[in-house]
């Protein structure tokens, strides 16, 4: 017999989830994870449309939310779908309490994993600990891939000697020109009136250079007025903004997280998804014995694709494209559809709320 039922490799977000999910079950698993300890090194954020494990995890929860784009700033609410972050630092915390109270669950850090080879009854892990057997063997490693396009982000938490944050807007989507070569705004997640997380990002072909990234920050932080601050933590990250973006399947390993295709194409979203990715895995393990990984359907993936050309193509189009989103489509409607609605009424107040012409011809090369 195998030794345990799942191998996880990797205790990142997508490995946690998965864990905290299985530790309610009589399955065995155990996650293989190279770092020794957890620290708070970032900051999920997402609308919550769904309940999840995490939901007591949830750092702060805003109504309100802002665009700047070429007609000025427009500001959307919703009382049904808060915009919420959740901390890695409680998410950790919380996953690896769960794991610690699973009856047939292990964790083991600062230890990596290496081949994977199928057997007879199961897979073998080698790992730098030794190795083990597992009958699924389950990846939430973070994907080797190049980027084609994707986003790119640098963002520090600050403390500001001055009260200069509005706690209770969000500034989603402030655009800026140059520093990339793809679509460039500013992110502010506001804590409190003097503590915030301030980020720069870009959707682009590739990143600009840590410098250039880190002086565009400085500017951006001077420039809310928290010239006199104190950084508390910082954090950088690329998400896969391509369609189909996951590591080539294998028969007798199943890839989650970023490189099971968590990420949304066309927003680089990703905790909700990570969220589904594992309750289905889980299902799929106690329903049919098989580890099931939902993919997206025909018309999402058709409709990222379109919509990740006209960026690519015409890149100085972007802020105006996000500003008639947010500007036009019906309260509510579209912030579902980012969390990942497929909803027919949902799609169309996007495509409508869009202008027809770039998109017919992205579609028609698509086609």
């Amino acid at each position: 017999m195998p030794d345990v039922d799942v191998a996880i490799l990797g205790g990142g977000c997508a490995g946690l989830s998965l864990a905290a999910r299985l530790s309610k079950t009589a399955l065995s698993f155990r996650v293989i994870e190279p770092r020794l300890a957890y620290e708070d090194d970032r900051t999920w954020s997402f609308w919550r449309t769904r309940p999840d494990p995490f939901v007591d995890c949830v750092r702060a929860s805003w109504s309100s939310w802002t665009v700047g784009g070429p007609r000025g700033v427009v500001t959307r609410s919703s009382r049904h779908y808060p915009y919420q972050s959740v901390s890695s630092g409680a998410f950790y915390a919380r996953a690896l309490s769960m794991i610690d109270h699973a009856p047939h669950g292990a964790i083991s850090c600062g230890v990596s994993a290496g081949e994977v080879t199928r057997g007879h009854n199961g897979s073998h892990v080698a790992t730098s600990d030794g190795g083990f057997t597992a009958a699924h063997v389950i990846d939430a490693r973070a994907p080797r891939r190049r980027l084609d396009f994707g986003q790119y982000f640098l963002g520090r938490e600050i403390v500001s000697e001055d009260a200069v944050f509005d706690p209770s807007v969000v500034s989603l989507m402030h655009f800026r020109r140059g520093y990339s070569t793809g679509v460039d705004f500013l992110y502010v997640l506001p804590f409190a009136r003097d503590r915030a997380l301030v980020e720069v990002t870009c959707f682009a072909p590739q990143a600009p250079s840590r410098a250039a990234l880190a002086a565009w920050l400085d500017a951006e932080i001077a420039a809310c007025g928290a010239s006199r601050h104190t950084v508390l933590r910082e954090e950088q990250g690329a998400l896969p903004m391509q369609v189909g973006y996951r590591e080539p399947a294998l028969a007798h390993v199943t890839h989650v997280g970023l490189a099971g295709g968590a990420a949304r194409p066309s927003t680089g979203y990703a905790f909700q998804r990570i969220q589904a990715q594992a309750e289905a895995v889980v299902d799929g393990l106690l329903r049919e014995g098989v580890p099931r990984v939902p993919q997206d359907g025909r018309v999402s993936r058709f409709m990222d694709r379109v919509f990740l050309r006209v960026l690519r193509d015409a890149p100085s189009r972007g802020p105006a494209l996000f500003d008639g989103l947010f500007r036009n489509a019906p309260p509510d409607r579209l912030e579902r559809f980012l969390s990942g609605s497929t909803h027919p009424s949902d799609r169309l107040s996007v495509m409508t709320s869009l202008p027809t012409m770039p998109f017919l011809r992205a579609a028609a090369s698509l086609t």
